[in-house]
């Protein structure tokens, strides 16, 4: 890999598994890694630890986990257990913040203090390179919960975007019935012509008990209380899609319905291979949103 980040210095703060798999191509492309609650890292990564204030006024990009933070400022890491918080005595203008999913307190934050977020999840070489584990994840989580194997069982995957895609050829490839339920006509015909049954998301109610597994991956309310009730008590439902999901889960909750949340996947069943995948995209997305200025 040539050394594309030269120069840079990048702050990571907290983050999954992923981090030590990605963290040596950041190195191999010559970037200084300076390390904000990573204490646990593998000691051969060749990082600097600081504090967080310190990371944020010496770097020309901060890194955050996929996950971003939470509500109350709260961003996690498996590699240490001291708390850390962003808030608004953050400030640095212009600064570079990388995450996969950047929900409305990050992006208020970032406003206060003059960051400029990139949501790195968005990325179409990322994103389609992710649903792989991605889906190799909702599936093992479902087989999990489920009492009966994939295999000649019947599956519905609601969204047919790039990990639905992934999930419904995958379920597919593992002996499923599978139904597509999509809005768009042509995501439609598209998962008519990979061979699985399409159905229109509106009609997603209709024949709803005949599935042993479903899997949302719309970021939507698309299963509300009225088709919780058209869904079987065994049946397994692993909600993918991103910020809360697309379930209601009150309703599940009261309805006695199996419905999982199930986010950042990859991190937690194949951090290695997704840890690659980041290594591989990161560099580029890095220097494509680095303002000049800094």
């Amino acid at each position: 890999m040539s050394a594309v980040l030269a120069g840079l210095a990048i702050t990571i703060v907290g983050g999954d598994r992923r981090t030590e798999y990605y963290l040596p191509s950041l190195l191999q492309a010559g970037a200084k890694i300076l390390a904000v609650g990573l204490t646990r890292l593998p000691c051969y990564l060749d990082v600097v630890p600081v504090d967080l204030l310190a990371g944020i006024r010496a770097c020309h990009a901060l890194l955050l986990p996929m996950a971003g933070m939470d509500a109350k400022g709260r961003v996690q890491s498996y590699y240490d257990d001291a708390p850390l918080v962003l808030d608004h005595t953050l400030s640095s203008r212009g600064l570079l913040v990388l995450t996969g999913v950047a929900r409305p307190q990050l992006r208020e934050l970032g406003a206060v203090n003059g960051w400029r977020i990139c949501e790195i999840g968005a990325d179409d070489e990322l994103a389609y390179l992710n649903s792989v584990p991605t889906a190799e994840g909702a599936v093992r989580l479902a087989q999990d919960r489920a009492v009966k194997t994939v295999h000649g069982s019947r599956a519905l995957v609601v969204g047919y975007g790039r990990c639905g895609i992934t999930l419904a050829a995958l379920l597919k490839g593992m002996g499923a019935h599978v139904t597509v339920a999509a809005r768009q006509t042509g995501a439609l015909a598209q998962a008519f012509a990979a061979g699985h049954s399409p159905q229109h998301i509106g009609d997603m109610s209709r024949g709803l008990g005949s599935y042993d597994f479903l899997f949302n991956t719309v970021p939507a309310l698309v299963f509300t209380e009225d088709v919780l009730v058209c869904m079987r008590r065994d049946s397994v439902l692993i909600d993918i899609a991103s910020g809360a999901g697309g379930v209601d889960y009150q309703a599940a909750k009261k309805l006695g319905r199996t419905a999982i949340l199930a986010p950042s996947l990859p991190g937690k069943f194949t951090p290695e291979t997704a840890g690659h995948i980041l290594g591989r995209v990161l560099p580029r997305i890095i220097i494509e949103n680095l303002p000049e200025e800094r």
